[in-house]
C-alpha cells in the first residue's frame, strides 16, 4: 500500500531532525568510543559527558579524542544539519518558489541567531560550517564538507511538488556554491536534493542507486582539489556502493569512512541507506553507531528514510524531538506547494 505524499513530506524533515538528534549525543566518536562510554545508541539521548577521575571532561582515550560538540544541547535537541534545512525549508515555503538570496538570508540569519556571548555558535555547528558562514560573502570555501548535502532535501521537496526539476538541480548547485566551492561538496547537495525527488516517487533500490550514480557523474565538474586531492571525487565513492550493494558493513565503513568529509560520510549513508532498504529504522541505528561525523550521517539517512517511507519513526522518537509539531507544519507548507 502507497504512503500518503504529504506524511512523506512532513517524514523527510522529522526523519532529517530525528537522526540528527540520534547522533547529536556522540558526534565525532569512534566507534570503539561509543560501545565502551555509551554501549549502542538506541534512543534520543543527552550529550555523552566522559569525565576523570577528577571530575574534568576526558579529552582522549586509548581510541583518539573525545570531541563533545553537543555539549550544551539536551535530549531531542538537534544541530546545524537539521537547522539549517529548517532554514531553507522555511524560506521556500515562505516564498514559494527557489530564491537564493532569501536561503542564504535565512540561513545566516539563524546562524547569528545561535551566538552566545562569548561569541562561539550554539548548535554543534562543525568547523567548516562555522568557517562558510564567516565568509560567505566572500565565496571563500572551507574544504569538502558536509554542509551542502546536509540541508538540501527541502530542494527535493520543492522539485517532486513542483516538478521544477531542472531549476532545483541548478539551484541546489547555487545553494552548494554560497558555502563550499569544492566540486564534491557541491556534488552532494545537487545528489541529495535529486535523492529525495527520486523516492518520493517509489522507485525500486537498482533504479534508486543507478539514478543516484548517473546524477552525480553528471553534476561533478572536473577540479583540481585544493584539500585531499589523493582521495578521489564523489562519483567514484557512489559507484562503489552500486557495485558493492552487499558488503558487510564494516568493510564498507573500512573503505569509504564517515568522518565530516563529504567523500566519506554522503557515500556511507548511501551504502547504509540502501544496504537496509527494507529496514530503514535498523539502518539509521547501525548508521548512528558507526560514530565518526554520525549526526550528519544520521540527519542524511533521516531524510531519505522519510522520504521514502514516511513516518515510519517511533512515536516516543518524534515526541522527544525539539520542535516537532512545527517541523511537522513545516512538511505540511512543503506539501501546500504541489500543483
Amino acid at each position: 500500500m502507497k504512503t500518503n505524499i504529504e506524511e512523506k513530506y512532513i517524514a523527510t524533515l522529522i526523519g532529517c531532525g530525528i537522526g540528527d538528534a540520534l547522533g547529536m549525543p556522540i558526534e565525532a566518536w569512534k566507534k570503539g568510543q561509543i560501545k565502551k562510554y555509551v554501549g549502542r545508541i538506541t534512543d534520543l539521548i543527552d550529550p555523552v559527558l566522559v569525565k576523570d577521575k577528577n571530575g574534568n571532561l576526558l579529552k582522549e582515550d586509548e581510541f583518539g579524542r573525545l570531541k563533545y560538540w553537543g555539549r550544551d544541547l539536551s535530549k531531542g535537541d538537534y544541530t546545524d544539519d537539521t537547522i539549517l534545512t529548517l532554514a531553507i525549508a522555511e524560506s521556500i515555503a515562505d516564498k514559494k518558489i527557489l530564491d537564493l538570496t532569501d536561503i542564504c538570508k535565512k540561513q545566516v540569519e539563524v546562524y547569528d541567531s545561535l551566538r552566545k556571548p562569548d561569541g562561539k555558535i550554539r548548535g554543534g555547528f562543525g568547523k567548516s560550517t562555522r568557517e562558510a558562514f564567516e565568509k560567505i560573502k566572500l565565496g571563500i570555501s572551507p574544504g569538502p564538507g558536509t554542509g551542502p548535502c546536509m540541508k538540501m532535501a527541502p530542494v527535493g521537496l520543492y522539485m517532486h511538488a513542483t516538478g521544477k526539476y531542472e531549476e532545483g538541480i541548478k539551484m541546489s548547485r547555487l545553494i552548494s556554491r554560497a558555502t563550499h566551492l569544492d566540486e564534491r561538496s557541491i556534488a552532494s547537495g545537487v545528489v541529495q536534493a535529486h535523492a529525495i525527488s527520486q523516492l518520493l516517487n517509489e522507485p525500486a533500490k537498482q533504479e534508486f542507486l543507478d539514478s543516484i550514480v548517473n546524477t552525480c557523474t553528471k553534476n561533478e565538474r572536473q577540479q583540481e582539489y585544493d584539500a585531499l586531492p589523493e582521495r578521489g571525487n564523489l562519483s567514484s565513492k557512489l559507484k562503489w556502493v552500486k557495485e558493492n550493494q552487499d558488503a558487510p558493513d564494516i568493510k564498507a565503513y573500512a573503505i569509504l569512512g564517515c568522518s565530516s568529509l563529504v567523500f566519506e560520510a554522503y557515500p556511507f549513508t548511501i551504502f547504509m541507506f540502501q544496504k537496509y532498504w527494507d529496514k530503514p529504522i535498523e539502518g539509521l541505528i547501525e548508521t548512528v553507531n558507526f560514530g565518526g561525523d554520525c549526526d550528519t550521517t544520521g540527519a542524511m539517512y533521516g531524510a531519505l528514510a522519510g522520504a521514502k517511507n514516511g513516518m515510519i519513526f517511533p512515536d516516543k522518537w518524534v515526541n522527544e524531538l525539539k520542535n516537532s509539531e512545527k517541523i511537522k507544519a513545516l512538511g505540511r507548507k512543503m506539501y501546500n506547494l504541489r500543483r
